[in-house]
């Protein structure tokens, strides 16, 4: 019995040292979330009117927060909430909106709260809840995606422990507060992209002495680039482009060894850019572009050997381009173009092994292509167009198998397109204005998407047959190459989108089989010797949405365009012809003109009067009428046609006054109505027009023409 009682007493003894370890190292698990917790949850949930994927079905006041509420987790020891997750989907198309609805200003009381994630809800609206300062153990913060307004409150400088704060594309507006940075020493990425942010960014921002990645892009901060960012050490990733930020870079930015992302587009930055952006070894990705940067390259940029993406288009860069550009090996896309560089492209730049995309079109570069371009074997596009280079196309352009965009446009190239280039697999081939000459390779085994071979002395008195066989033309412009004759009826590609055949010497019929063109968008046959009337045929044209057929001699009515079914048209130009009218007084009723934002008529022997319903196209910006013989009054109505900015009506027989609600077009800038038969006093108008514009017209008086007599 005595041993019983010593074998009992040693198992409550152990059991009791068991329960005080468990007590010890395991504490108790509270099963219940907070009451405080749960009152602030549901307020969220009651500022929510839709919800779309329904993420907060299961929060209902009968359960448990902890153990059955979506999105939401507990600290087991404590039964406080430490995180609420609720993230929603978004894509570049945009953000899809799961949840409508406002921030409720309860969740200040989730003291305990660590992580607060409702990106890409898309429809939460309202300010951000100033409460929020009061979540002093919250280390991320994730708004964005969504549709918030108003100030960024001054208290989230209070969140001393925070670490990440997404605000980024919402609509917040207003400044930065100076504040906000003082106690952020925690932060680490502060994103605030996409906003409607204004002012200065606050000097600050050097407080922030752990921040990785600053992104401030697509708002509307103006200043000075702030050279106190050189203090902030840790940066390894900087994006301030789209905003209005000016000044010079400072040569500070030299300081942040671990940058990789240095991101200034479209802003004012101005003067040269600083030599000490060598220092940052580990930088990789570089844009300046669409800024007002002036002076040279410079030539210790060919240090930065990480470097993948140089961006420096559209400024106002002068001079060469450096040789040392060439040890830039890892770099795959090359930017200089709109700038004002001068010279020959450098020889070392075959040292660019890696480049897939160069960009120096539109500047002042000069000399011969260097043979060297040959080594580029990753080359995808190479674009020079609009320079003044001169020689010979390169034939060893040949062996870049992964080339598929060449455009040579505007330049001073000579000799013929080399043979070899019918090995490669390109998308687009533009080499318009130059000095190329013919018998052109035969090309359709290239596969060649775009070709515009333009303005060259060609001498190709025909478009040749193999033009034809290449199924994968979708635009082709052959204009000012000297095709003589008809238009052969191997043109007819159901496949061609855009036709450019114009300044040639093609005559006779626009044969009826051009209504098989299927996708036919863009024609152009001006400048030609065209000599017929517009087959019926042409109405079944039913993507077509610019035409020119100026400077031919078509007859006959201009019914058969007006009447063309599918697309709406875009612009429409038939002056300099023989077609006779009158205007299809409904010509405003028109499906296909609904569209319409420039039709030019003039010259035309058409006769009769201008349609009253031309003021019911809504989006015509050009109405060009000239010497059209056209008599009547000028409609009032076109006054109703608001976004003109241009209307020639001059030698014609126009009677009457000039509505003066046609004057007074808000937008209108170009006027003439001269030479014509007008009378009454010239209304008063906010444009100034030239007397000109009103000259020739005996019974007109009044502003900018003499006043008129008083009886």
């Amino acid at each position: 019995m005595l041993t019983f009682k010593k074998h009992s007493l040693t198992i409550t003894i152990s059991l009791l040292i068991i329960f005080a370890i468990n007590i010890i190292f395991c504490p108790l698990v509270v099963e219940s979330c907070n009451a405080i917790d749960k009152e602030a949850l549901l307020y969220f949930k009651h500022g929510i009117q839709m919800d779309v994927w329904q993420k907060l079905a299961t929060w209902v006041p009968e359960t448990d927060c902890c153990a059955a509420w979506e999105g939401v987790n507990c600290d087991p020891a404590t039964g406080r909430v430490v995180e609420i997750i609720q993230v929603g989907f978004w894509d570049e198309f945009g953000v899809e909106t799961l949840m409508l609805g406002t921030l409720s200003p309860f969740l200040g009381n989730l003291t305990y709260l660590r992580v607060l994630n409702l990106r890409g809800l898309g429809g939460l609206s309202g300010p951000i809840p100033s409460q929020l300062g009061k979540l002093s153990r919250l280390t991320s913060l994730s708004l964005t995606y969504n549709n918030l307004n108003g100030s960024i409150p001054a208290s989230l400088g209070n969140l001393h422990k925070l670490k990440y704060l997404f605000l980024g594309n919402n609509s917040l507006s207003g400044t930065i507060p100076n504040s906000l940075f003082q106690s952020l020493s925690s932060l680490s990425i502060l994103e605030l992209e996409g906003n409607q942010l204004t002012g200065s960014i606050p000097s600050s921002i050097t407080k922030l002495i752990s921040l990785n990645k600053l992104y401030l892009s697509r708002n509307s901060f103006s200043g000075k680039f702030p050279s106190c960012i050189g203090n902030l050490k840790h940066l390894i990733h900087i994006d301030l482009s789209y905003n209005h930020i000016y000044g010079s870079i400072p040569d500070s930015i030299g300081t942040l060894s671990q940058l990789q992302a240095l991101l200034l587009t479209y802003n004012n930055l101005s003067g040269s850019i600083p030599n000490s952006i060598a220092k940052l070894s580990l930088l990789q990705d570089l844009y300046l572009d669409h800024n007002e940067f002036t002076g040279t390259i410079p030539h210790t940029l060919g240090k930065l050997s990480k470097l993948k993406n140089l961006y420096l288009d559209d400024n106002k860069i002068t001079r060469i381009i450096p040789y040392s550009i060439g040890k830039l090996s890892q770099l795959q896309n090359l930017y200089l173009d709109h700038n004002r560089p001068t010279g020959p492209i450098p020889s070392s730049i075959g040292g660019l092994v890696s480049l897939q995309v160069m960009d120096l079109s539109h500047n002042q570069l000069t000399g011969v292509l260097p043979h060297s371009i040959g080594k580029l074997t990753q080359i995808q596009r190479i674009v020079l167009e609009n320079n003044m280079i001169t020689g010979k196309l390169l034939p060893n352009i040949s062996h870049l198998t992964a080339l598929y965009d060449i455009m040579f446009s505007n330049n001073q190239f000579v000799g013929q397109i080399p043979s070899s280039y019918a090995n490669l697999s390109l998308n687009s081939l533009q080499l318009s204005n130059n000095k190329l000459i013919g018998p052109l390779p035969q090309l359709d085994k290239s596969f060649i998407y775009k070709l515009d071979l333009s303005y060259n002395p060609l001498g190709l008195t025909k478009i040749p047959i193999w033009v034809f066989n290449n199924s994968n033309f979708y635009n082709l412009t052959l204009a000012g190459t000297g095709i003589r004759g008809q238009l052969p009826q191997s043109v007819s590609s159901p496949y061609i989108a855009h036709l450019d055949l114009s300044n040639n010497q093609i005559t006779g019929k626009l044969p009826s089989w051009i209504g098989k063109m299927s996708i036919l968008q863009t024609l152009n046959l001006s400048n030609n010797r065209f000599n017929s009337t517009i087959p019926v045929q042409f109405k079944d044209l039913y993507q077509l949405s610019t035409l020119d057929i100026h400077a031919n001699n078509f007859t006959g009515s201009l019914g058969m365009i007006f009447d063309k079914v599918g697309w709406e048209f875009n612009s429409i130009d038939v002056s300099n012809n023989a077609f006779k009218g009158p205007i299809d007084k409904n010509i405003g009723d028109k499906p296909a003109m609904r569209g319409v934002t420039s039709l030019i008529l003039s010259k035309n022997p058409l006769g009769g009067t201008i349609p009253v319903s031309i003021g019911k196209l809504t989006q015509l910006k050009v109405l060009k009428m000239v010497n059209n013989q056209i008599s009547g009054r000028i409609p009032e109505e076109i006054g109703n046609a608001e976004e003109l900015t241009t209307i020639l009506l001059s030698m014609n027989r126009l009677s009457g006054r000039i509505p003066k609600k046609v004057l007074n077009l808000r937008n209108l800038r170009v006027f003439d109505v001269s030479w014509n038969k007008l009378s009454g006093q010239i209304p008063a108008h906010n444009t100034s027009f030239p007397a000109s514009a009103f000259s020739a017209n005996l019974g007109l008086c009044g502003a900018p023409l003499p006043p008129c007599k008083t009886t």
